[in-house]
């Protein structure tokens, strides 16, 4: 039988306790609103202000929603517990199929998360998508138990220190990789004070945008389990000046010249070693095809004797030494990311086989 509207018994007691749980929550969503966050947490990325505005957002109004939730819990278990002299089916109040309740907390919770979920549309492509006006585009890579930084322009990497130049938009692409890729596992890039984090993964390339705003040193730390060395994976962020950043990339450029530059022997390849490394590595984004049947990148098939793409995506000839630089250093364009010979666990030896059945696509 469906009970009378008057049989709905919310009694003084329950707006005593919903008055003083509004109060609480009243004065914790002031303290939220008004809370420095940048400074706890400096801000000190172009998308900081807006992960913050996110958070506030969620802590705004789920302070209510932990007061009146873990509130009114802690209330029922008081006001209708069973009795000694009560049977063991009594119930408290009988507020079951109230309507106005029922929609309250079904529809407050879906507006809240339908605006949440606007505002993050909003905010999240300014550093998740590769962005149009980055100055560079840098690779990140993860190992167990350090970060590898490569640089475009260097032929060397940088282990454990990112430096970037303050107010410049830059690119980084993230991947996690090792020699051998039966071992690679799921990294993390965080830094807190930029507010981004995002998986570092093996086989894919995940691009992230900010321009850094502040100068400083910032640590960068991994936040996904990757092992036993976990918790010692940790780096460092620089943000430095234009010019001081310029100096440390004009020596790092003298150090590798210093070092002399490494030939790969691109006549020692082995074609059949090659189509398994093909098969393996490149397949993903390629096809053994011709040119037009793309994947991410174009097919391959006559790459160094089709007339009518007499060129490389950095505008050098098809040839087996512009081919070899791409696979060893990576390029970015047009066509989207290719990732260097670090990124992709390729050694020496295998740039050599890939040139050699690359040769062999007529």
């Amino acid at each position: 039988m469906s009970k009378r509207p008057e049989e709905f018994r919310l009694d003084a007691g329950f707006w005593k306790v919903t008055g003083v749980l509004g109060i609480i929550s009243a004065l914790l969503m002031i303290g939220v609103a008004v809370f420095p966050i940048d400074s706890v947490l400096r801000e000190a990325s172009s998308v900081s202000t807006s992960i913050d505005f996110l958070f506030r957002f969620m802590a705004f109004f789920s302070v209510p929603i932990i007061v009146f939730v873990n509130g009114y819990i802690i209330y029922f278990a008081v006001r209708y517990r069973r009795r000694k002299d009560e049977p063991i089916a009594s119930v408290g109040s009988p507020i079951h199929d109230h309507r106005a309740l029922e929609n309250t907390w079904m529809v407050v919770p879906t507006i809240l998360m339908v605006v949440l979920g606007v505002l993050s549309y909003l905010a999240i492509p300014q550093y998740y998508l590769r962005g149009k006006d980055s100055a560079a585009t840098l690779e990140a890579i993860g190992h167990t138990f350090y970060f590898e930084f490569r640089y475009p322009g260097l032929s060397h990497s940088v282990d454990e220190d990112l430096y970037l130049p303050v107010g410049v938009p830059v690119t980084i692409d993230l991947t996690s990789a090792e020699a051998d890729e039966h071992l690679a596992v799921i990294h993390s890039f965080w830094v807190p004070e930029f507010r981004v984090k995002q998986d570092m993964i093996p086989g894919m390339i995940v691009p992230i945008h900010f321009t850094p705003t502040l100068i400083g040193k910032y640590d960068l730390i991994c936040t996904e389990f990757c092992g036993v060395g976990h918790s010692e994976m940790r780096g460092h962020v620089l943000v430095v000046s234009r010019a001081d950043f310029d100096a440390w990339y004009a020596g790092q450029q003298k150090s590798a010249a210093a070092k002399g530059a490494r030939t790969i022997k691109l006549a020692a390849g082995n074609v059949s070693s090659g189509q398994a490394i093909f098969s393996q590595k490149c397949t993903a984004c390629h096809n053994a095809a011709p040119f037009d049947q793309r994947k991410v990148g174009p097919g391959l098939e006559n790459l160094f004797h089709d007339p009518a793409h007499p060129n490389l995506v950095d505008g050098k000839p098809a040839n087996a030494a512009d081919v070899a630089w791409i696979l060893e250093h990576g390029f970015q364009g047009s066509m989207g990311a290719m990732p260097n010979q670090q990124a992709n666990g390729l050694s020496s030896k295998d740039i050599a086989d890939l040139i050699a059945y690359l040769q062999t696509l007529k």
